[in-house]
């Protein structure tokens, strides 16, 4: 399959809109609701969910949403962005542009008391967004898809 930067740039603005419905306009994320203090301290709200969680399989279940769903988030970020940058992706830009992006969403959720402000949520995001790029990587090595030439 050939990529078109149109197309790409196409399928970007569509998932940077659903990630802004999602983080911010979806029903339950109301102002205020689901608020509580923010979790600085990188890593320490990810193991106290697991101690938190324990046995229970429903809070287990919780923790492994919030791990997976921040990675998986991110991942079309990661992997649009290669796609865009063109064969070889600047991995560092992309990684950057994730990290700027997931931080400007948690201090706004942060402003805007809409859901909580997480340290470990922009790292699990650009961990998401270097898989993506990863995936795309992989995907143009097995002439899965082929990229346009950028000059």
């Amino acid at each position: 399959m050939r990529l078109e930067k149109r197309k790409v740039i196409f399928a970007l603005v569509v998932y940077l809109l659903a990630l802004i419905y999602v983080v911010f306009l979806e029903p339950s994320r109301t102002g205020g609701e689901h608020y509580s203090a923010p979790r600085w301290i990188p890593l320490k709200g990810t193991y106290e969910m697991m101690i938190e969680a324990g046995s229970s399989r429903y809070y287990w279940s919780l923790f492994l949403l919030n791990l997976f769903g921040n990675i998986l988030l991110f991942m079309p970020l990661g992997f649009l962005g290669g796609a865009l940058s063109g064969f070889p992706a600047n991995k560092f830009r992309v990684v950057v542009i994730a990290f700027l992006l997931s931080l400007s969403i948690e201090l706004l959720q942060l402003t805007l008391k809409i859901g909580v402000y997480d340290s470990d949520d922009v790292l699990l995001n650009v961990l998401g967004a270097y898989l993506g790029l990863y995936l795309f990587h992989r995907f143009v090595a097995k002439n899965i898809i082929e990229t346009y030439k950028n000059s």
